[in-house]
């Protein structure tokens, strides 16, 4: 390959390993609003979604890994050698947030009958906030790592990673869904509906563009 054709897919290929680690973020990101509004059908239908999310993610990750590899070696090591330099040493790796599940919900918000309700909403409120926190947490552990990985590729690997992701996102959404939604609908009914996911109002907004385009076309072909 070219010299000026390598640099450039060695750029698309860099930018398609920081899309890929967005689009993880993002999928997190729409749980963490489903939560945050106690929606439970939505957070579990956004728990689907994520986890295809990631399967795909890290297949991509793969395949894109796998072809910087091959052209920063050739890149580094042929003639003009130095066009494009390695990162000195690895960088120290970010710390991988903690598992957060059911269990561990219910030990630090316990709530042990008879109580009362503003203990339960207390309890039940405090589970919530530290689940979207804790999400929160592994966007940015998802951003921060898949950057490292970008700018160094033996970091760490990619496909590891999501997958990781994936097993503790999934943990703790299925611990809220158990421990908050399931064991007190109520509560969750109550308080559905206060805090609407800004990303359903993007799809709502792109669904309604569509929409127009899709009729202004049905109009001309008329």
């Amino acid at each position: 390959m070219h010299k000026t054709a390598a640099m450039l897919r060695h750029r698309e290929l860099t930018q398609e390993i920081y899309n890929i680690g967005d689009e993880v973020a993002e999928y997190t990101e729409h749980i963490a609003e489903a939560i945050a509004d106690y929606d439970g059908e939505l957070a579990d239908d956004c728990l689907a979604e994520f986890s295809e999310i990631v399967d795909d993610a890290r297949q991509d990750a793969r395949r894109v890994v796998g072809e910087l590899i091959g052209l920063r070696q050739a890149l580094t090591s042929g003639m003009r050698a130095g066009v494009l330099s390695a990162s000195a040493g690895p960088e120290e790796k970010i710390p991988e947030p903690e598992l957060l599940d059911a269990e561990g919900l219910e030990d630090l918000f316990p709530l042990q009958a008879p109580f009362s309700v503003q203990t339960m909403q207390d309890a039940l409120t405090g589970r919530t906030d530290l689940v979207v926190q804790h999400l929160g947490e592994l966007v940015e552990y998802t951003l921060e790592q898949t950057d490292m990985v970008a700018r160094e590729l033996g970091a760490v690997s990619l496909p590891h990673l999501y997958a990781r992701v994936g097993e503790l996102v999934e943990a703790v959404t299925e611990g809220w869904i158990e421990t908050v939604c399931e064991d007190h609908p109520a509560f969750t009914r109550t308080m559905r509906g206060g805090n609407p996911p800004e990303f359903l109002k993007e799809r709502a907004r792109i669904d309604a563009v569509v929409a127009k385009v899709a009729a202004k076309r049905r109009r001309r072909g008329a």
